[in-house]
């Protein structure tokens, strides 16, 4: 049975004084970041050094560092970039330096489900996905609202993850607010359709602005 989850479910001093780092900053980046920040969450955003976003997110007052250093003691780490350049970001430059027992996250299933990104056993996966495009996820967090999401829970080692979705994902975004639905992670990302056969075997870098 699926849950909805309020403020009063969720617990911000789990997250509060924990690493966590966001790689990417476009849409949904900028607004998980910001709104982290602003919780009072120790927020570090990895970019490309030279990238388009690089000096954008240092306007906005957030610590920013290459991926690979970002990532390097992070309790909690989001991917919120292109789906397309997430399994060579995953491969070549966080999974070599996530920590064992930290948290991997996504925006939704698309990489876990169709095998793009396959994480190490000692790491604890989640999705955290919100029901409204970035900038409207900011906007509403400013103007002191929130917007329904999306939580679930692919890997959990540890047997915390909910309690830290409820933190991060509910408090710290305020999408607790409106409510924040707790769903199985499979039939969440069953539907989405198959990848093109170029992003499997694209090789090329990635550019993570």
């Amino acid at each position: 049975m699926m849950k909805v989850y309020y403020d009063k479910d969720a617990d911000l001093s789990l997250i509060k004084g924990k690493k966590v780092t966001i790689v990417g900053y476009g849409s949904q980046g900028h607004a998980h970041a910001q709104n982290l920040n602003d919780s009072g969450i120790k927020v570090t955003v990895g970019l490309r050094k030279g990238g388009a976003s690089w000096d954008k997110a240092k306007k906005a007052g957030l610590k920013v560092a290459e991926v690979t250093e970002a990532v390097k003691g992070a309790d909690f780490v989001m991917m919120l970039m292109p789906d397309e350049h997430i399994a060579a970001v995953y491969r070549d430059e966080v999974e070599p330096n996530i920590r064992k027992g930290a948290t991997l996250a996504f925006a939704h299933g698309f990489n876990i489900h169709y095998g793009q990104v396959q994480p190490r056993d000692d790491i604890d996966v989640v999705m955290i996905a919100p029901k409204a495009p970035g900038h409207t996820v900011r906007s509403t967090y400013v103007q002191g609202g929130g917007t329904p999401m999306l939580i679930a829970i692919h890997q959990d080692a540890a047997h915390r993850q909910r309690l830290v979705l409820r933190a991060i994902g509910d408090r710290a975004h305020a999408f607790s607010r409106v409510g924040a639905l707790g769903i199985p992670f499979r039939p969440f990302r069953r539907h989405r359709r198959k990848p093109p056969i170029r992003w499997i075997h694209d090789e090329r870098r990635p550019q993570v602005d």
